[in-house]
């Protein structure tokens, strides 16, 4: 097993997490109150491929959650691009390396 250093990156608003190649290992999500939102985490920029997508219901009284990928985690070979097809989250810290 290749052990890797893991770091992560805070966004609030669509943007690069990290330009390189790279796994995402989790994301922390942190969603708005009343918003329904869904976001995707891109390979290669705004309009890449999407490799991850994840819908946030609306909720008076949300809490942040987050989501482990199992095994090693998914691979994106030019770039990690955070985008939001519908709505906004309070924050989303990735997790990568």
């Amino acid at each position: 097993m290749i052990q890797t250093d893991v770091k992560s990156t805070h966004l609030s608003v669509a943007g690069s997490i990290y330009a390189d190649r790279t796994r995402l290992k989790g994301i922390i999500v942190a969603p708005k109150a009343s918003t329904a939102a869904t976001f995707e985490v891109r390979d290669g920029g705004a309009s890449g491929e999407i490799l991850f997508q994840m819908d946030i219901p609306s909720n008076s009284n949300p809490n942040s959650f987050d989501i482990i990928i199992p095994g090693e985690g998914i691979l994106y070979r030019t770039d990690v691009y955070l985008t939001f097809s519908v709505g906004s989250v309070t924050g989303i810290t990735a997790f990568y390396g």
